[in-house]
């Protein structure tokens, strides 16, 4: 079994200061495009890859209080890891804010923590097959329990910023369903999801395009706004990709294959049920947002472009 290397904690001001202040970056890529100094060319041809694991997003990745890495994202860098001869990953956990441009400038590798797909990364980075999947719940007011998208209709949501991931999956099912003409503030600012649910209960929204996860987390101490709302079944699911440094192709590739196998051989569907308390593989099959696994072949790398459109 391999060893995996763990670095700790870095402040987001000490890894701005790593990459700006070098004009050019070093060491080996595996993409022969570039040299940059997340990916460092061993003497056995093998490269250490310097993976950004963001701390604080539970439970994708944290660490936990003994200092130790943890969560879905994180055990499916470590399954992918078992599988590429070619890499050794060396994890490096990272504030949230810091790691974006940190991977852009080949400080790290990529980053996996629930990540949409959105307009924004897809121009910044390269992006990998889905390795997970969120499902999307509508929640109202218990009167109305919302289930289907086609309930939305001359309906207002909690309102969300425009580049913000759930955006993008509400314009996608918006275009979908073009019949169905919804109202939402708009806003550049993240609306906290206590105060969403809040505005659907006192009457101020209709719904909250959202997830039953975060619902779970609000109600769980919280009788009467258990009570009063609705949380309806997903109605779709969004991919969650790694996001990679635009000169490994190669490094892109070989996880992309890799995350294939291990959703064939079931690995991803026991992490899943492990960390996120459900399949969300198998819910992606029923909302038809499922990736073609098995049909996976090098050419369908940019699969994401299409979904953008």
């Amino acid at each position: 079994m391999k060893k995996y290397i763990i670095s700790s904690v870095l402040t987001a001001g000490l890894v701005v200061s790593m990459f700006t202040g070098c004009g050019k970056a070093s060491g080996g890529s595996a993409s022969g495009k570039s040299s940059i100094a997340a990916m460092q060319k061993n003497s056995d041809g093998t490269y250490t890859v310097t993976v950004a694991v963001l701390d604080g997003m539970a439970p994708y990745t944290y660490t936990d209080k003994d200092g130790k890495m943890q969560g879905y994202d994180f055990e499916w860098m470590k399954a992918v890891d078992e599988k590429l001869k070619k890499y050794k990953f060396k994890y490096v956990s990272v504030g949230a804010d810091a790691a974006p441009a940190a991977i852009q400038a080949g400080t790290y590798a990529f980053s996996a923590s629930a990540h949409f797909v959105t307009p924004a990364r897809a121009q910044q980075f390269i992006l990998s097959v889905p390795e997970s999947y969120y499902p999307v719940n509508l929640i109202s007011r218990k009167a109305d329990s919302f289930k289907k998208f086609e309930d939305l209709d001359g309906k207002s949501l909690v309102p969300n910023p425009p580049n913000d991931g759930l955006s993008v999956v509400l314009k996608q099912m918006a275009a979908k369903y073009p019949n169905v003409k919804y109202t939402q503030d708009p806003t550049s600012e993240y609306i906290p999801y206590e105060d969403g649910l809040k505005g659907v209960i006192s009457g101020k929204y209709d719904c909250w395009f959202g997830g039953k996860a975060m619902y779970d987390d609000i109600v769980k101490n919280n009788k009467s706004e258990a009570d009063a709302t609705y949380c309806s079944d997903p109605i779709t699911c969004a991919p969650c990709v790694a996001v990679i440094n635009k000169n490994l192709t190669d490094l892109r590739d070989a996880i992309n294959t890799a995350t294939c196998e291990l959703y064939k051989d079931g690995t991803l569907q026991k992490l899943s049920k492990k960390w996120l308390n459900d399949d969300v593989f198998a819910t992606a099959k029923n909302t038809k947002t499922l990736f073609d696994y098995s049909g996976y072949s090098k050419d369908k790398a940019n699969w994401y472009q299409s979904t953008l459109k």
